[in-house]
């Protein structure tokens, strides 16, 4: 469980802090993946993480920023219960091209063909308790659906290749 002390003040507020104020209060780490792992999942997604992740600690796991190709992340990414990422939002990619939907997670990917910054994912496969087993595996997505399902619908058009890599967020458990 994320502790109360990271949650961002006022969270989910129109008066809500600013990230830079949250970076120096919580003093974030001069890490890349660790400050995305903050901005996007502590910071914009804190009680939903909590909700999901009950049992998850900062501190019990290493964070890196991987490349990972489109066919990696088809076969290896699930969501919970083992749901395909190419289920979720795929389709949603077409409809906002057809209407050149003002999203700006569909705009920068249509125009850059990559995600504005990365997907984060645990690697679920190692850990054994029962509370993991709902979980994707060999890898689980925490944050970044759209994103993702963009990337297998890019790849599925041939907008971009299968063996493109894009950078993700990879949390892996420490060794107890």
């Amino acid at each position: 469980m994320l502790p109360d002390n990271l949650k961002a003040l006022n969270y989910h507020e129109w008066s809500q802090e600013e990230w830079e104020d949250y970076n120096v209060r919580v003093c974030i780490p001069d890490d890349e993946a660790k400050k995305q792992f903050y901005r996007q999942v502590i910071f914009d997604h804190f009680e939903h993480h909590n909700d999901h992740y009950p049992e998850f600690n900062v501190d019990d796991y290493d964070y890196e920023i991987k490349k990972l190709s489109v066919s990696y992340v088809r076969d290896n990414i699930g969501f919970f219960r083992g749901e395909s990422l190419a289920d979720i939002w795929v389709l949603q990619f077409d409809q906002f091209e057809a209407k050149d939907f003002s999203y700006s997670i569909y705009q920068s990917m249509a125009k850059d063909k990559t995600p504005p910054f990365p997907t984060v994912v645990i690697d679920s496969a190692k850990r054994i308790d029962s509370d993991w087993r709902v979980y994707g595996r060999p890898l689980h997505l925490i944050e970044g659906t759209h994103r993702t399902s963009y990337l297998l619908r890019m790849a599925q058009r041939g907008i971009i290749s299968w063996k493109s890599e894009h950078d993700f967020v990879y949390l892996t458990p420490k060794i107890a």
